[in-house]
């Protein structure tokens, strides 16, 4: 089971809600909620620069989260057709690896993820 500490960013904002679910989804390896609010074309630009879409974007996102046990999200914010998001998740080795995902939407409604944009760190 994965311990989720979500941010106090979100609290009035529907939003940053959905931002931080999105991203805890990503971290998490959620496919079959992401599978609901991606884009036909949604694309994911990783840290080491390398780009997920189609089908490969899917295998990725099911691989991602296997030994993560927990996902800490330090701020969430969104404006427009944008938003972001930053914390940290840890693996059953207790490793640490923080990241910052951004994530474009494809209208102000921010229904569905056009791009998402992600950078990280050990």
């Amino acid at each position: 089971m994965v311990e989720i500490i979500g941010s106090k960013d979100c609290g009035n904002s529907p939003k940053n809600q959905f931002v931080e679910k999105i991203t805890v989804a990503l971290e998490t390896g959620d496919l079959e909620f992401l599978g609901e609010v991606l884009s036909d074309g949604a694309v994911w630009e990783l840290a080491d620069r390398s780009v997920m879409e189609g089908d490969s974007l899917r295998s990725h996102i099911q691989r991602c989260g296997k030994d993560v046990t927990l996902v800490k999200i330090d701020h969430v914010i969104s404006h427009g057709k944008s938003g972001a998001a930053n914390g940290h998740v840890q693996d059953k080795k207790g490793k640490i690896l923080h990241f910052c995902h951004f994530i474009e939407f494809t209208s102000a409604k921010c229904v569905v993820i056009k791009r998402v944009s992600s950078y990280g760190k050990s």
